[in-house]
């Protein structure tokens, strides 16, 4: 009964999102794994080539395929720092990346990404972006309006991986080498049951870091197939406020039996 409501979570509170990673050393998306088996596919990336935060616009197009007659629009809001490529991001070692960190006077820091569809494309179910130089206080959370989808923390990926010791592929910026204490990978989204139109990005406070990424990468996929190897998801809230529910009820006909 308890795995019964637990299944049923998603369905109710909020889309089924699967979370997966690349190779070590990969930092862009696999638009043919993307694009395989759809009948519809548009991807777009924005590669953060200027010294600037970009202006609200169509994301610059890696690939489309089928009969697609429009494309996803980002506008980025909030206060991202915009660096060039160091030791702790800038995909291929070259342009720039933004970063976000917890604020001077306490609290958290963060921006955001509003997307927009037009012409035959319904709405975005993926994203990817890659992750660079990990650290405990980066949050990514995923809006449809006001309705939070689904937050991911780097916690079970740096787990998933292992530690920073013994060589670790996935240790250390592979451009240059250095930060060889964090672990850097190109991470996927995949909305298998509906769409978002939001992504928040957060460095919470208390962690003395920064969230740094790159190639931020959105795309609609009909279907949205999963590819990249899983990451294990924490249940939302709404899930756990379920499986209480399944409990009770189990405990409820245990004692009327």
């Amino acid at each position: 009964m308890v795995l019964i409501a637990t299944g049923s979570a998603s369905a109710i509170y909020g889309d089924t999102v699967v979370a997966t990673y690349q190779p070590a050393g990969i930092q862009t998306s696999n638009t043919a794994n993307l694009c395989a088996g759809t009948s519809l596919c548009w991807v777009g990336m924005q590669a953060f080539d200027s010294s600037s935060v970009p202006a609200s616009g169509v994301f610059p197009t890696l690939v489309s395929s089928g009969t697609v007659t429009g494309s996803i629009s980002g506008t980025y809001s909030g206060t991202p720092l915009i660096y060039a490529a160091n030791a702790y991001g800038g995909a291929g070692g070259t342009g720039y990346y933004p970063e976000i960190f917890a604020s001077t006077n306490g609290g958290t820091g963060s921006y955001s990404l509003t997307l927009s569809v037009s012409g035959n494309i319904p709405g975005v179910n993926y994203f990817g972006l890659w992750f660079s130089a990990l650290d405990a206080g980066n949050q990514l959370q995923f809006y449809d309006g006001s309705t939070l989808v689904y937050t991911f923390g780097p916690t079970q990926f740096m787990s998933l991986v292992g530690s920073c010791a013994g060589g670790n592929p996935y240790c250390g910026n592979p451009n240059n080498g250095d930060d060889s204490g964090e672990q850097f990978a190109f991470l996927n989204f995949f909305d298998t049951t509906g769409y978002f139109n939001e992504v928040v990005f957060t460095e919470l406070d208390g962690y003395g870091g920064g969230f740094e990424s790159d190639n931020h990468t959105v795309a609609y996929l009909n279907p949205p197939t999963p590819s990249g190897t899983v990451i294990g998801a924490t249940p939302e809230p709404g899930s756990f406020a379920l499986l209480s529910t399944g409990l009770l009820a189990l405990m409820n006909l245990k004692r009327r039996v």
